[in-house]
């Protein structure tokens, strides 16, 4: 087999389509044993075969955490809130959350099945992703994982 530039390659070059996903109206349960069997870190959620979302380890790992509450500092009388309101009412919802549809992340980083390789790869890295689903217009079409794009340098790719 002859080996293949991966800078040539599109994300649909390696993708998995078959990447199990989850719905919103899924428990947390659900998906903690999705992740567990399938020995996955995270699953595109879908409706109707549309994204909508996305649940990781990390939206799942609010239940443990210890959320704080941002603090206050009072001059004079006035309450003024220091932190993000904002970021504690996610972080709280998300601690409580039953369902995939309240813990998961809303606003998914995407790529089209046609994007080059590299542009996934420097998107997850500067975004932090390590599963980056793959749509065309709003439908599902598989994920790309930073594990498949590593063992692409080890491992040859099939032409």
């Amino acid at each position: 087999m002859e080996q293949q530039d991966i800078r040539s390659l599109t994300v649909g070059d390696v993708m998995h389509e078959d990447w199990p996903t989850l719905r919103p109206e899924d428990t947390v349960e659900d998906a903690i044993k999705l992740f567990a069997g399938s020995q996955i870190s995270g699953a595109p959620v879908v409706r109707e075969g549309r994204l909508v979302g996305i649940v990781t380890e990390g939206d799942l790992i609010f239940r443990d955490a210890e959320i704080k509450s941002p603090g206050f500092l009072d001059i004079l009388g006035g309450i003024i809130p220091l932190g993000s309101w904002e970021e504690y009412r996610e972080e709280t919802l998300k601690s409580a959350g039953v369902t995939v549809g309240e813990v998961m992340t809303r606003d998914v980083v995407t790529v089209s099945p046609d994007t080059p390789l590299p542009e996934a790869a420097t998107t997850m890295a500067r975004r932090r992703i390590k599963l980056l689903p793959v749509v065309d217009g709003e439908r599902l079409r598989g994920v790309i994982s930073r594990m498949d794009i590593l063992t692409l340098h080890v491992i040859q790719p099939r032409s």
